[in-house]
């Protein structure tokens, strides 16, 4: 089945920027963020980031978020809104249910998802 024509030009869009693994499954496309930087004051300065993102896009948008397990903050405790790890793609997650504001596709994309998370992971909470 083919991506969704909006994503597949956005993901485009994303490897002048970012390194990305795009994989895919019935009802998700999974994009893992090869070393997305992550501020000072959590354990790691980048990580692999995972965004799992409906086929039904852009009618429904990405929700959450997840990094690798590893990710805590410098003293080894976990984010706020964080800590389920969960598999995926043969590998453990660590989730960051860390919802934004509400989808609306006519002014959001993959590249406001991603500042989205820029920012969250730019807060020491």
């Amino acid at each position: 089945m083919p991506l969704p024509p909006r994503l597949d030009k956005e993901i485009n869009e994303l490897r002048e920027t970012w390194t990305l693994e795009v994989s895919e499954e019935p009802d998700t496309i999974n994009i893992i963020f090869k070393h997305f930087p992550i501020a000072y004051g959590y354990s790691l300065s980048a990580c692999d980031l995972l965004v799992r993102v409906p086929r039904s896009y852009p009618d429904a948008g990405p929700d959450m978020f997840w990094t690798v397990p590893e990710l805590t903050l410098q003293g080894g405790s976990i984010p706020q809104a964080a800590g389920e790890i969960v598999n995926y793609l043969g590998r453990p997650w660590r989730r960051f249910s860390w919802h934004g504001p509400p989808w609306n596709s006519t002014h959001q994309n993959m590249h406001s998802f991603v500042e989205f998370i820029r920012r969250r992971l730019r807060e020491k909470k």
